[in-house]
C-alpha cells in the first residue's frame, strides 16, 4: 500500500515538473578553466557577465562580454598575476534559450613582494598600537603579492590614527610599485601622524543625576588623549545605566582649537516608573503570572528600587530590591533585598523568608562577581512529616561569565556559573555546611543550519548532619532544565518511605542537536542523564526525546517529548519552556 502511494506521488511530481518546464528558464552557464580556489572565486565575483540571466537582451550580454577580459585581468592582479593569457568562447542562445560563455585562463608568473617600506613619523612613531598593527600585517617580503593585504594595512593605519586622536595624520607616500616583467613588487607606506589631539571642554546637558555621579560614567576627562574607543565606552555606559532614554556623545572635531576637541553629551531621562506584567507556562511550574515595578531614579544619587511578584502552582515568590551605585557605577553596585518564596513540589513543601546584601563587581575580563550575605528562615515539610524550621546566615561568592554571538539564537556561545556558599552553626545558623556548584552551557554551530547544545550541572556539599540541611540548599534532579522525561525535582535519594528528599551532590549532563528546517521552525533530539546523590556513586537516570523549536520574536519556544530509559517506567512527559539559552 505504502509503495503504491509513493509511486503515485512520484508520478504526480514528475507530471507537475513537466508542465512547468516551458516556464522554467535554464540558468546561464559560465565555465572557467585553468584556475581554482579563491582565485577562481575572485574572477567570478568580478565578472559582470555572471549577473546576466538567460533571457537578457543580446546587446547587453555582448557589452558585458567585451568587458570580461578587463575584469578578469583586474581580478587576477589582486592576487599578483599581471601577465595572464585569456581565451574565451561564446555561444549565443540556442534551443534552450540560454547563452554559454567559457574562459580558459593561464595566470602566468606570479609577482612576489620584494621591499616593504613602512615608516611612521610624528607622535604615532612611538605608539605601540601602530607597531602591533604593522607587525600583524600579512605583507611579508618573499610572499606572493595580494593587493587586498596592501589595502588592509593602508586602511588600518588611517583608521587607527583617526581613532587614537591623530586627526591631522596623512600619508606622505603610499605606493604599490609592480614590475610584472621582473616579477616583483615594492610597497612604500609613509605616514605622518602629526601630534595627537586631546579632549577639550566636556559639555553635558542634563539635570537627571548628580554631576558627581555622572562623572564616573565618563571614560575620559578633559586633557586626555582623544580616542574613539573611550567615546564609545562612555556612550555604552550611559545607555546601560537605566537612567537615560537617549544618549548622544558627540565630539566636535570641527570646533577644535589648539588640538583640543570639545565633546557635547546630550542626555534625555528614561521614565522614572516602569511597570511590567507577564503570563507564561512551563511544565515544571504550570501557568505562571507575574507583576513587576521598577523605579529607575529614586533620587539624583542614582538609587533604584524594584519589586517582582511571580505566582504559579509550584513556585510563588515576592522579592524587593534596593540598589545603590558605588564609586564606579559602571562596574560596581550594592543591593539590599528581601523576599518570600513558597515552593510546593511532589517531594516537599517549603516557605522561605530572607533578607540579603550583595556586592556586584564586573571585572575587565568579562566575569561578573557577586559577594552576598543572606539571613533566611525556612519552614519545610518532607513526606507530610512534621514541619522543620531552619535558620541560615549564609555568605556566598558567585561568578558568572556569558559570551555569545547572538543572545537570542547563538551559533557560538558559552555560559559558566560558579558558586560557593555555606554557613556556620555558631554564627546565626542551625547547621554548618560548605557547598560548591558549577553550571556550564555551550552552543556550537554545525553545518546545514544545525546546532550542538550541551550542558553540565554539578555540585557537592560538605556536611556532618545532612538531615539538618534545609531543602533550599539540597540537590534535586528532573524537569525542563535538568533530566527531561522526569517531573520537576523528582529525582534524588529517597527516605524509607520512597519519597525523594534530595541529596548532598549533583551531576547532570545533556546533549542536544537542533536543526532548523524552515524559516523559524526547527527540530531537536536530545539525551539527558544524571541524578542527585549522597555517596560518591551516581545512579544516573536518563531521558531521551525529540522536540519542536520555534524562534519567536521574544526568544526560542521549546516543546519536548521525553521518555525515561528505565525498563520499569512507561511514562511519557511533555516539557514546555521558553527563553534564550543564555
Amino acid at each position: 500500500m505504502l509503495t503504491r502511494y509513493l509511486r503515485h506521488g512520484w508520478l504526480v511530481l514528475l507530471l507537475c515538473l513537466a508542465s512547468l518546464q516551458p516556464l522554467l528558464a535554464a540558468p546561464a552557464k559560465i565555465s572557467i578553466e585553468g584556475i581554482n580556489g579563491r582565485l577562481k572565486d575572485n574572477v567570478l565575483a568580478w565578472l559582470s557577465l555572471a549577473e546576466e540571466p538567460c533571457d537578457a537582451p543580446g546587446w547587453r550580454v555582448q557589452a558585458r562580454l567585451e568587458k570580461a577580459r578587463g575584469e578578469i585581468r583586474q581580478a587576477l592582479q589582486g592576487f599578483g598575476y599581471y601577465q595572464p593569457n585569456i581565451r574565451h568562447l561564446f555561444e549565443a542562445a540556442g534551443k534552450n534559450g540560454c547563452w554559454h560563455a567559457s574562459f580558459t585562463i593561464e595566470p602566468g608568473r606570479r609577482v612576489m613582494l620584494r621591499n616593504i617600506d613602512v615608516k611612521l613619523q610624528g607622535q604615532a612613531s612611538t605608539d605601540a598600537a601602530f607597531t602591533r598593527l604593522i607587525n600583524s600585517s600579512e605583507l611579508k617580503s618573499g610572499q606572493p603579492l595580494r593587493q587586498d593585504h596592501y589595502q588592509s594595512l593602508k586602511n588600518g593605519i588611517s583608521d587607527l590614527a583617526a581613532s587614537r586622536g591623530y586627526l591631522d595624520g596623512q600619508f606622505s607616500q603610499h605606493e604599490l610599485r609592480v614590475d610584472p616583467a621582473a616579477g616583483y613588487a615594492d610597497i612604500h607606506l609613509h605616514f605622518d601622524s602629526g601630534p595627537g589631539y586631546r579632549f577639550g571642554e566636556i559639555r553635558v546637558q542634563q539635570d537627571i543625576i548628580d554631576p558627581a555621579l555622572l562623572q564616573h560614567f565618563l571614560a575620559f576627562q578633559s586633557g586626555d588623549l582623544y580616542s574613539r574607543k573611550t567615546l564609545s565606552e562612555t556612550s555604552r555606559a550611559l545607555s546601560s545605566s537605566g537612567y537615560f532614554e537617549r544618549v548622544l556623545v558627540q565630539p566636535l572635531v570641527d570646533q577644535a582649537m589648539d588640538r583640543q576637541v570639545p565633546v557635547n553629551i546630550s542626555l534625555e531621562p528614561s521614565k522614572r516608573h516602569a511597570y511590567s506584567a507577564s503570563i507564561g507556562y512551563a511544565t515544571d511550574t504550570g501557568p505562571r503570572f507575574g507583576l513587576g515595578y521598577r523605579n529607575q531614579r529614586l533620587n539624583t544619587r542614582g538609587h533604584q528600587f524594584d519589586s517582582d511578584l511571580s505566582v504559579s502552582r509550584v513556585i510563588s515568590k515576592l522579592t524587593l530590591g534596593y540598589s545603590i551605585p558605588l564609586e564606579n557605577p559602571v562596574t560596581d553596585k550594592l543591593t539590599y533585598a528581601a523576599g518570600f518564596k513558597h515552593e510546593n513540589t511532589d517531594s516537599y513543601v517549603t516557605d522561605t523568608t530572607a533578607v540579603s546584601a550583595a556586592l556586584t563587581h564586573k571585572h575587565a575580563s568579562g566575569w561578573l562577581e557577586e559577594r552576598s550575605l543572606t539571613l533566611s528562615r525556612e519552614d519545610y515539610t518532607i513526606d507530610s512529616e512534621d514541619t522543620t524550621t531552619s535558620r541560615l546566615f549564609m555568605p556566598a561568592d558567585r561568578w558568572l561569565m556569558s559570551t555569545a554571538d547572538d543572545r537570542l539564537y547563538p551559533r557560538k556561545g558559552l555560559r559558566l556559573h560558579f558558586k560557593v556558599n555555606g554557613s556556620l552553626e555558631q554564627v546565626l545558623s542551625d547547621v554548618s555546611f560548605l557547598q560548591v556548584s558549577i553550571d556550564a552551557r555551550g552552543v556550537l554551530g554545525l553545518p546545514w543550519r544545525s546546532r550542538l547544545i550541551g550542558r553540565v550541572n554539578t555540585g557537592g556539599t560538605l556536611i556532618d548532619q545532612f538531615d539538618n540541611l534545609p531543602t533550599s540548599v539540597r540537590y534535586f534532579a528532573g524537569g525542563d532544565s535538568s533530566v527531561r522525561g522526569y517531573a520537576y525535582k523528582s529525582l534524588g535519594p529517597e527516605n524509607v518511605d520512597g519519597v525523594v528528599q534530595g541529596g548532598r551532590n549533583l551531576l547532570v549532563g545533556s546533549i542536544e542537536i537542533e536543526h532548523l528546517i524552515s524559516g523559524r521552525w526547527g527540530l531537536a533530539a536530545f539525551v539527558d542523564s544524571g541524578n542527585a546523590f549522597n555517596e560518591m556513586i551516581v545512579a544516573p537516570k536518563t531521558g531521551i526525546g525529540v522536540g519542536i523549536r520555534w524562534r519567536s520574536p521574544i526568544g526560542p519556544i521549546r516543546l519536548d517529548f521525553a521518555h525515561p530509559t528505565e525498563k520499569n517506567l512507561d511514562q511519557f512527559r511533555i516539557h514546555f519552556s521558553m527563553g534564550p539559552e543564555f
